[in-house]
């Protein structure tokens, strides 16, 4: 694999096709939490912290959605990201997605098909001319040989089963990754290479006639959705649902009206025609631009990688980050909005649906204690929530853990201590009163609970109501 500098800066289930997609719209005889009904199996296992089961896009176990947020202060050295570090960080964040005790047990539990036969298509994002920002090889090689050591009977599964891809042959080559149309090792290749192309047959959207790669059809089983973290001065963010425009021949037609209802629409119609290939998005969030996207250089470091199930849910975290920079774009991003709701229902858009685990430097901890820095740790939905008196926050370990649990304002302050010391493997539970340190009832509004154990954090968003 080449390897190139990439720094530029220094800163820090129900199915309609489409002509019932666009009459039922603007439905609003349709009620989201209705249609998205959380059983009391999924309730029971979500409280339990037994494994975390990716949903089908289109038919969701449960309300709430995953986002892994894995960042580490070594993925870059100098202008270099390091692909052994963004090595740990994929295993750490698929672990974390999972809930899985190993990255072996993850992989299987996000392709619970997997076969030495399943063909796995990884599609990145290369719109931005080298030397620019685009989905990294650094990245996306790492989670390709991730994938290829999980064992598949006597063996592992096979690399050649693994297809990189993108639009165009020469974008791939320009970023460093090596085109490879052989039976050995990790393959990758253009829509454009020789004998590969696009469908024959039609996609409509919205008006718009696309044709779709036939890396996407013939090559990719299931799909891993590989993309960048940028604004768009169209869409409002680059991100998860965004990232199919590259899978058919003519996105420059579905700009208008802020790409929306074109992006879900794609998306929606992909999932209907060819089934819910996608299992996984991930976005390569090592560096961004929050102002001048999609093209140019990046305009921050953030040393991330991003993950979830949900693509929707995914973007909306996306674009959170980027207005933490200063994005502005954010407020045009209206597709995550339609996505999320009827007739498309691809995932979650409102923040209290979607849980937030945040790993900070695993790579810090991987040869310490495992009896003091744990190797698998959820923090659980708390509940009620939203809660106006108090609410219990469970958590779970497999190994003995120095622990602290903490409660943030969105401004970054602490407000409360809730535990620090050490814990036995297994669940816990541990109440929130809802008030400050100080004794005095905190205000209504969104709160972070914070669970560090060693140098590892994990967070999620809490709403507190009166």
């Amino acid at each position: 694999m080449k390897q190139k500098s990439q720094l530029l800066v220094e800163t820090k289930g129900v199915r309609v096709n489409s002509a019932e997609k666009r009459s039922q719209q603007h439905d609003p005889g349709v009620s989201r939490r209705d249609f998205l009904r959380l059983g009391a199996a999924a309730t029971a296992g979500l409280a339990t912290g037994s494994i975390w089961l990716p949903k089908s896009v289109k038919a969701f176990v449960n309300e709430t959605s995953r986002v892994v947020i894995v960042r580490d202060d070594q993925a870059m050295y100098g202008p270099d990201i390091q692909s052994d570090i963004v090595r740990i960080m994929v295993d750490a964040g698929i672990k974390a997605l999972t809930d899985a005790a190993t990255p072996a047990d993850a992989w299987q539990a996000l392709f619970p098909e997997l076969s030495a036969d399943l063909g796995i298509g990884i599609k990145v994002n290369l719109l931005n001319p080298y030397p620019y920002l685009s989905t990294h090889p650094e990245v996306a090689y790492p989670i390709a040989e991730s994938l290829a050591e999980t064992p598949i009977g006597s063996s592992t599964y096979p690399e050649n089963k693994i297809l990189i891809w993108d639009r165009v042959d020469s974008e791939l080559d320009d970023w460093g990754y090596t085109i490879n149309d052989s039976s050995e090792g990790i393959r990758c290749f253009g829509s454009n290479h020789a004998g590969v192309g696009y469908s024959a047959e039609t996609l409509n959207i919205n008006g718009s006639n696309q044709h779709v790669s036939r890396c996407y059809i013939d090559h990719s089983d299931n799909l891993i959705n590989l993309g960048c973290l940028k604004n768009h001065s169209f869409s409002g963010v680059t991100g998860a649902l965004k990232n199919h425009f590259g899978t058919v021949d003519h996105p420059e037609y579905m700009h208008l009206y802020n790409c929306d209802p074109y992006i879900p629409e794609l998306n929606s119609e992909l999932i209907d025609q060819y089934g819910e290939k996608q299992k996984l998005c991930i976005c390569d969030a090592i560096m961004g631009i929050f102002s001048s996207g999609p093209v140019g250089p990046p305009e921050f470091i953030y040393n991330g990688i991003i993950m979830s199930t949900d693509p929707v849910a995914l973007d909306v975290i996306l674009l959170q980050i980027l207005e933490e920079y200063g994005c502005t774009t954010g407020g045009i991003a209206t597709h995550i909005g339609t996505a999320s709701q009827p007739p498309y229902n691809l995932g979650n858009s409102d923040p209290v649906d979607i849980e937030i685990i945040e790993i900070e430097n695993p790579s810090a901890i991987r040869d310490n204690n495992p009896g003091v820095q744990p190797d698998r740790i959820s923090l659980g939905r708390n509940y009620p929530e939203p809660f106006n008196s108090g609410t219990t926050i469970p958590l779970t370990l497999d190994r003995p853990a120095d622990v602290q649990i903490e409660v943030y304002n969105l401004a970054g302050r602490k407000v409360s201590s809730i535990y620090k010391g050490s814990l036995q493997p297994g669940r816990h539970e541990f109440d929130w009163n809802g008030k400050l340190s100080g004794g005095t009832a905190a205000p209504s509004g969104k709160y972070i609970v914070g669970l560090g154990a060693g140098k590892a954090r994990y967070s999620r968003r809490i709403t507190l109501l009166k």
